[in-house]
C-alpha cells in the first residue's frame, strides 16, 4: 500500500469520532424534529403534514416571538457594529499600544451570566424605570438591548481594529495625495477594505443575538415577560415545559429555515462586496 493510501485511510479513520458525533448529535435530532413536526401526537403518531406548521404560523404569540427576535436582531446588530467601528477606529487613532485596552472590552463576554445580571438588576432596580417598565413597549426591553451591546461589543472591536491595523499605509498616501480626506478616505478605502471582517462581525454578533434568551430569562425570571421581550427561545421553551413536541419542532423547523436563509444571505453580500477587496 503506497505511503498516500496509508496517509487517506488514517484521515478517515481520525475524521470518524467527529463524524459519528455529528450524526448523533445533530443529523439524527434533526430528522426526529421533522418527523415529529409530520404527526398529531406521539401516542397515536398520525402523520398530519404540514397542519403542524399551519398550526404554529397561525399563533399570535409564535408570530409575536419571531417579530421580537428579528427587530431585536436588527436593531441589535446594527448598533453593535456601528458601535464597534466607532470604538475600533477610535482606539486606533488614540494609541499604537491598546492590547491592554482591548483585554478590557472582551472583559465582559468572559463574566458569569449570573454575576452580570445580579448588577443588571441593581442598577435598574429604581421606581422611576420600575415605572417605565411597566408601561411596556421598548422600555422593558431596553435593560436586555444595552446588556447584548455591552457585551459583544468587545470581541467586534477585536476584529474590526484588527483587520484595520493590517492595511498598507500606502494606499491611504497614495489617496491623501489625490485629495480625498476624512470620511472619504474612510467610506471609499477602509470600509471595502474591511468588509470580510465586519461581515464576520456581522455574523458573529447575529448569532449573539439569538443566545440573549440566558441573560433575558434571568432578567425577568419568569417564562412570560412582557410582550416586547417575548423572544422565539421563550416560545420554543414553554412548550418544551408543556411536553408540546409537535409544536416545538414545527417552530424549529420553521426557525432553522429562516436562520439558514439569513446565513447564506449573509455570505453571499460578503461575496459580493468583498470579491474585489484585498
Amino acid at each position: 500500500m503506497s505511503r498516500l493510501k496509508q496517509f487517506k485511510y488514517r484521515v478517515i479513520i481520525l475524521c470518524l469520532p467527529a463524524l459519528a458525533g455529528f450524526m448523533l448529535f445533530f443529523i439524527y435530532p434533526a430528522v426526529r424534529s421533522v418527523y415529529f413536526s409530520l404527526i398529531d401526537n406521539t401516542n397515536t403518531k398520525n402523520f398530519v403534514f404540514l397542519d403542524n406548521y399551519v398550526s404554529v404560523l397561525g399563533n399570535r404569540y409564535f408570530r409575536l416571538a419571531l417579530w421580537n427576535t428579528t427587530l431585536f436582531s436588527v436593531i441589535g446588530v446594527t448598533l453593535i457594529l456601528i458601535i464597534s467601528i466607532a470604538l475600533s477606529f477610535a482606539l486606533l487613532k488614540a494609541t499604537g499600544r491598546h492590547g491592554f485596552i482591548k483585554r478590557f472590552f472582551i472583559l465582559p463576554m468572559l463574566l458569569p451570566s449570573a454575576g452580570i445580571i445580579a448588577a443588571w438588576q441593581l442598577f435598574f432596580d429604581n421606581l422611576y424605570y420600575f415605572e417605565l417598565m411597566k408601561s411596556g413597549g421598548f422600555f422593558a426591553v431596553l435593560p436586555i438591548y444595552l446588556l447584548y451591546i455591552w457585551k459583544n461589543t468587545g470581541i467586534n472591536i477585536i476584529i474590526i481594529t484588527a483587520a484595520a491595523s493590517k492595511l498598507p499605509h500606502e494606499i491611504f498616501e497614495a489617496a491623501s495625495l489625490e485629495g480625498a480626506k476624512g470620511f472619504t478616505i474612510f467610506r471609499k478605502i477602509t470600509l471595502p477594505c474591511i468588509t470580510p471582517a465586519l461581515f464576520f462581525a456581522g455574523v458573529l454578533s447575529f448569532i449573539n443575538s439569538l443566545k440573549i434568551f440566558k441573560e433575558s430569562f434571568l432578567f425577568f425570571a419568569t417564562a412570560y415577560p412582557p410582550d416586547s421581550a417575548y423572544i422565539l427561545q421563550y416560545y420554543m421553551n414553554n412548550h418544551f415545559n408543556k411536553l408540546n413536541y409537535q409544536i416545538l419542532s414545527s417552530a424549529t423547523v420553521i426557525f432553522t429555515l429562516i436562520i439558514s436563509v439569513i446565513i447564506i444571505i449573509f455570505y453571499a453580500l460578503e461575496n459580493k462586496f468583498s470579491k474585489d477587496t484585498f
